[in-house]
């Protein structure tokens, strides 16, 4: 065989090879996503699009009952979710709230406006006024991994989560 005609054949076989390599040290999660956004259980399937690879995950949760509080999942270190509940003056629409104080820009809205989504960011409100109370809630939800962009799946979390948070009546705590 020919030297030149060698050197193309030796070339592809250690691409080829590089390559196969390169599948080997795909990262993984080496954790298991939660059930859970800190106290409120909304399913691993609902949380996992927005987990990436990674050793360990993290929860961290700050405030309480009253104006804010938020749940951070964090994975190795990083911020990679973000919920939080606010409670604010009433006649805001989602839109409203989610342009000027969520840091979101909707992308899409529900029907009957109940919230807004794209696909890092969502914002609901739960009309506490209607039951009497003198503030509504608000509910954000923030991907901050950066490899994270599905409007779909931002969706199904935030109607997920302001499903089961009213199961509880956050307006009672209000």
């Amino acid at each position: 065989m020919p030297i030149g005609a060698v050197f193309p054949l030796v070339a592809v076989l250690l691409f080829s090879v590089s390559g196969c390599a390169g599948k080997d040290r795909e990262e993984k999660r080496e954790y298991a996503v939660p059930e859970s956004l800190c106290d409120l259980t909304v399913g691993a399937e609902v949380i996992a699009p927005f987990m990436p690879p990674g050793k360990k995950v993290h929860q961290s949760e700050d405030g309480g009952p009253g104006s804010i509080w938020s749940c951070e999942i964090s994975v190795d270190g990083e911020e990679v979710l973000r919920v939080a509940r606010e409670v604010w003056e009433p006649g805001w629409s989602a839109r409203r709230f989610a342009s000027s104080q969520a840091y979101v820009e909707p992308e899409h809205e529900a029907a009957d406006k109940s919230y807004v989504y794209s696909d890092r960011g969502a914002v609901t409100v739960l009309r506490c006024t209607a039951k009497g109370e003198k503030w509504d809630l608000f509910l954000k939800a923030k991907a901050r991994n950066e490899g994270v962009a599905d409007a779909k799946a931002m969706e199904k979390l935030i109607t997920t989560y302001r499903t089961e948070l009213e199961k509880r009546d956050p307006c009672a705590d209000i």
